[in-house]
């Protein structure tokens, strides 16, 4: 599920931040936009997730909200906050990660642990969510643009097959942590969205779509999964408060966690 997240911020990140640039091809505004999203030094984002896993004659809900916020990125200084609640089968799981210092702090079900993480291992797992990624517009099928006020709206549809080359690029970085899925099949069915911006040229909010099918082991599952972001004052500082009590944390190898 972390890494389907992934996939489509990288989508609906990649479109964000772009000028509006009057009758300029959409192509053209799709490509500044990833150039100013490797840009950022900050970021804050609200996210809501809807995911519906059908296997045989069941079915799975899974939903996740989250805010995400990262300042001073790629430097030493950085740091990176995530909170998020899943909900699935009438249970919820809190979830914290917070990044300061080359260390990695977590908290889930009750646990707080923490263990050391090299910045450029931080500033790649940062990417792969926020979508500051090389991805270009020759990833897309289509994409379109039109005014709605002072704002503009970017709709597109991504390449299938070029997006399944980009799952299994993600699925060798991920490693071990992707342990019994990297030999998954996947195939993806369709995959879109929309993304609204300011007349700053920033992003204010985004909609992703995904249908996909995986196969492993012979038994195959459909996902349908539906996401929504929020940005907050894009363009903005953004200000992060650790979490208490740090030094309590009890520290860890990241094998244990398969990292």
């Amino acid at each position: 599920m972390k890494r389907l997240s992934a996939i489509l911020l990288t989508f609906a990140m990649a479109v964000s931040l772009a000028g509006c640039g009057g009758k300029k091809d959409p192509k053209e505004i799709y490509d500044d936009a990833v150039k100013k999203q490797k840009e950022m030094a900050s970021f804050d984002a609200d996210m809501k997730m809807d995911m519906s896993l059908v296997h045989d004659t069941e079915t799975m809900d899974i939903s996740m909200v989250m805010n995400m916020k990262i300042d001073g990125i790629n430097t030493e200084s950085m740091r990176y906050l995530m909170d998020g609640t899943t909900s699935t089968m009438g249970q919820n799981l809190d979830t914290m990660m917070y990044y300061e210092g080359g260390y990695c702090y977590m908290e889930a079900m009750g646990q707080k642990f923490k263990y050391t993480m090299e910045l450029e291992d931080m500033v790649q797992q940062v990417e792969q969510n926020i979508g500051a990624s090389s991805l270009d517009s020759s990833y897309l099928k289509d994409i379109s643009a039109k005014k709605d006020g002072d704002n503009q709206i970017l709709t597109y549809t991504v390449d299938e097959a070029k997006m399944e080359e980009v799952m299994e690029e993600m699925m060798d970085i991920l490693g071990n942590t992707a342990a019994g899925i990297d030999s998954a099949s996947n195939t993806i069915k369709a995959l879109s969205g929309e993304m609204v911006l300011n007349k700053e040229g920033y992003a204010i909010s985004s909609k992703a779509n995904l249908s996909m099918e995986m196969v492993m082991g012979g038994d195959t599952a459909t996902i349908e999964l539906e996401m929504e972001v929020t940005y907050n004052n894009p363009g903005q500082e953004v200000s992060i408060t650790a979490p208490e009590g740090l030094d309590s944390y009890t520290e860890i190898d990241a094998s244990q966690l398969g990292l």
